[in-house]
């Protein structure tokens, strides 16, 4: 190897192979030099990061997308679990900042027609919800007060009644609804649905464990208490979705009036920026800690048409049980809470449908209604997706739309007053008019491509090859479902902690445990750790080279 120094610069030439060097000299601007890489170990840990979001984000299909994302965790990420209906006191700043979701308080949501249109839409629904409500009202009646059996009174639950009236609601709205707005009856209803959702937050304050962890991992003194990040998984069943081919326009918030501080009684209800909520959840709000595969599931599975959700109708039953005193601010602020989780929930899942995920930003808003409801009051929301990728890193390949999400609530409003001699006392014809918006809003095509990141298969059910299409319907399933492996995890017994940790007794007793050999199972065993089936050798092939092949082969991506 010799090397020639040109205008200084170094060309380094194999010795047997000859270069012009005056075509150097004449043309320098062609001479392309490798990047100066950090050799740091963040950033050299970022690089990788980046390099893996890169290969999950070039996969084809919406399967293989999950299955690469928990390519790094045979047992699972470690993840805090969040439910629909369990909401911890004072939740509403974690969920803001879990989701980085502005919410603003409006006085009513967009309508998308005329005030006479709207009105005689409201004026011939009146009678049907009349005889539905007054329905449930004296059947929950009579539940309460003729069934008694050795001095025990069974009445139907908060769920229960809500359940029915939102499914009658719905039932009417659609019947009087779909002849003059056909997207209404092109639309998928879904009863009680499975949704799921998983994403990252970064933020979080270290803990002993962590700084411990990263002593470990001879990183520098001064970043042992850098915050971390946090892998979310959210559990939810709306009690009805439903759905379309097209997706909602985007928000028109020039229309969207944020309430004035008379109507809501106070400033901090008006509107409430994104906090920044760094505590440990598993000890400030209870929430479980718990190792769980990262699936997206919005109710539906990948090979369904009707990928893009309209409305989903949730109950607050939990505000039943709820210590009265809370306070009522306290409790809207947890209709909200639950709102703005199951808004970004359902999108951050119908996102990954289109070929996002946590790794990769999306492209272009997804926009969302809900409604919250136990049967006589009504709260109504409005929520747009701009971002779902909360990583330390954000590359400038996919940086976010808009700094925040943005949620449009109105505050829980009775739908009518009483009800007296079967008949409604006190309708509330604002709450109809935002129950009628929420049908009446029609999706619309949009001029872009809906999804950038995935190839021609789409799914796994598009892909030729036989064998590696149903060896990844089978991997998928497995993921989706949360079985636990059939390799349990490792574990500590106490009997160890207590010896040979703790105290050190037993020092002449073989080294053979993970924690012994400062082995990390959990988080080191890759989702691909294994071999494939065995195949017997009857079944094998006949080929000389092939024959000694003892396993199947296996399809995962490569990430």
């Amino acid at each position: 190897m010799w090397s020639v120094r040109v205008s200084k610069h170094y060309v380094l030439c194999p010795i047997g192979r000859s270069i012009s060097i005056q075509r150097v000299l004449n043309n320098e601007s062609s001479v392309e030099y490798p990047p100066i890489l950090d050799l740091k170990p963040g950033p050299s840990k970022l690089r990788l990061e980046l390099e893996t979001h890169e290969k999950i984000r070039n996969l084809h299909t919406i399967e293989e997308k999950t299955i690469g994302i928990n390519m790094p965790r045979y047992y699972g990420w470690q993840s805090f679990v969040v439910k629909d209906k369990v909401i911890p006191y004072d939740f509403l700043p974690f969920a803001q900042t879990t989701t980085k979701t502005k919410l603003n308080l409006v006085e009513t949501l967009p309508n998308y027609v005329s005030n006479e249109v709207s009105q005689q839409l409201i004026d011939r629904i009146k009678p049907h919800l009349e005889d539905c409500l007054v329905f449930e009202h004296n059947r929950t009646r009579s539940r309460g007060v003729m069934k008694n059996y050795n001095n025990f009174i069974e009445s139907p639950s908060t769920n229960e009644v809500a359940k029915s009236i939102v499914e009658q609601v719905n039932r009417i709205l659609l019947a009087n609804l779909s002849a003059e707005y056909p997207h209404l009856f092109e639309a998928q209803v879904d009863y009680e649905p499975r949704i799921e959702a998983f994403w990252n937050v970064h933020g979080f304050a270290a803990t002993k464990e962590d700084e411990e962890m990263r002593k470990k991992k001879n990183e520098p003194e001064e970043n042992l208490k850098d915050p971390v990040d946090r892998w979310i998984h959210y559990f939810g069943q709306p009690t009805i979705q439903i759905r379309h081919k097209l997706p909602l326009p985007i928000l028109p918030t020039n229309k969207l009036t944020v309430a004035t501080s008379q109507s809501s009684g106070s400033d901090k209800f008006q509107e409430y920026d994104v906090p920044n909520y760094d505590y440990d959840p598993k000890i400030y709000l209870k929430l479980p800690y718990e190792r769980r595969h990262g699936v997206s599931i919005p109710g539906f599975w990948p090979n369904d048409d009707h990928k893009f959700g309209l409305l989903s109708i949730h109950t607050n039953e939990y505000l039943e049980n709820r210590p009265p005193n809370f306070g009522e601010e306290e409790h809207q602020e947890a209709i909200h809470a639950q709102a703005i989780l199951a808004s970004f929930a359902w999108l951050v899942g119908q996102a990954h449908y289109q070929g996002f995920t946590a790794c990769n930003e999306i492209t272009y808003p997804f926009v969302n209604q809900s409604i919250i409801t136990n049967g006589k009051l009504w709260s109504f929301y409005a929520y747009q997706l701009n971002t779902m990728r909360f990583f330390k890193s954000q590359d400038e390949i996919n940086r976010p739309l808009e700094p925040n999400n943005i949620c449009w609530a109105t505050k829980a409003t009775e739908l009518y007053h009483d009800i007296k001699d079967n008949r409604i006392v006190g309708w509330n014809d604002n709450v109809l008019k935002d129950m009628l918006s929420c049908y009446i809003n029609t999706p619309q095509a949009r001029d872009h491509e809906l999804s950038p990141y995935l190839g021609e298969e789409n799914v796994i059910a598009n892909i030729d090859d036989n064998k590696r299409r149903a060896w990844l319907h089978d991997r998928h399933q497995r993921l989706t479902s949360h079985r636990p492996r059939h390799h349990l995890e490792p574990e500590i017994y106490d009997w160890e902690r207590i010896y040979k940790i703790k105290f050190e007794t037993r020092q002449f007793e073989p080294r053979r445990r993970f924690f012994e050999l400062d082995q990390d199972p959990l988080n080191e065993r890759r989702l691909d750790g294994h071999l494939g089936h065995y195949i017997p050798r009857k079944f094998r092939n006949e080929n000389l080279r092939t024959r000694r092949k003892r396993f199947e082969n296996t399809y995962y991506p490569d990430v």
